[in-house]
């Protein structure tokens, strides 16, 4: 009767642990299921994406063509037409705005193609110290102290151009945040991301800040925080492209108010 009663109770835990072996296979194939129906939503969006991306260049190509006519045109012109006449009002704000629509069509062009890197082994740093430089005016007519908190950190293969370019759209976008004056604080540190490893470069503003709702939409192409409008409304998104191109990624924090964080991760190998 012992015996009998041994093997039921082994029969019990056996039972037990069956259930909870299958309890854990559901959650793993409900876990698989959703990593499926994620991996499945952002294939769909890529080659929404890339379909955008190569209608976009297409399309800016046809435009440049036009604009390219235009301009000689207005070179012709500007010889013909006196100073200070209406005339020549009218021919300087065409050649204002055409100029504008070419630097549009540039950061298309860039945002649509394939970015090539050509990379070599940099101190960031020094970048950042070069970037400021030139800001030093507009940062300092429109009252906005610089904090620099440049500590050593690895070299890392970048192409500077490119890097540089996304610094510069951070930094712009900072300086526009804070019309009124603030702080804006330049980082640079080392970062360990599931075992991987960063150099970090942080650009705070203490700026107007945005909404989660605006966080979310900010790397759209097209979409602009700013009111007004002269802007492309690509900088971000090329901002993005050139950082994940390098194989790192960006962080954002912001609130209403208080300014934003933008966190550039460019992965290094140790030694």
């Amino acid at each position: 009767m012992k015996d009998e009663d041994k093997s039921r109770e082994q029969l019990i835990l056996e039972l037990g642990e069956l259930r909870r072996t299958l309890a854990e296979l559901e959650e793993s194939v409900s876990e698989v299921k959703k990593s499926e129906k994620e991996l499945r939503g952002k294939l769909i969006e890529y080659e929404k994406l890339s379909a955008l991306g190569r209608l976009t260049a297409n399309v800016a190509h046809e435009i440049r063509n036009p604009i390219t006519v235009i301009g000689g045109i207005m070179k012709r012109l500007e010889k013909s037409l006196p100073p200070g006449t209406k005339e020549k009002e009218y021919l300087d704000l065409i050649s204002s705005e055409a100029k504008r629509l070419e630097g549009i069509l540039r950061d298309v062009l860039v945002f649509s193609n394939k970015a090539f890197f050509h990379r070599e082994k940099l101190d960031i740093t020094q970048i950042l110290v070069e970037i400021l430089d030139i800001y030093e005016d507009a940062l300092r007519s429109q009252s906005i102290q610089v904090h620099k908190l440049l500590g050593t950190v690895p070299m890392i293969y970048i192409d500077r151009g490119h890097v540089k370019e996304a610094i510069n759209n951070l930094i712009s976008n900072a300086i526009d945040a804070m019309p009124a004056g603030g702080t804006l604080t330049i980082a640079v540190d080392e970062y360990s991301v599931s075992e991987k490893h960063y150099v970090v470069i942080k650009i705070t503003d203490t700026g107007m800040g945005m909404s989660e709702e605006k966080i979310g939409m900010i790397f759209e192409p097209f979409f602009s925080t700013k009111v007004t409008k002269k802007e492309t409304g690509l900088g971000l998104p090329i901002t993005k492209k050139i950082v994940e191109g390098h194989g790192g990624f960006i962080r954002i924090e912001s609130a209403v108010g208080k300014g934003s964080t933008f966190s550039l991760y460019f992965p290094f190998r140790t030694e």
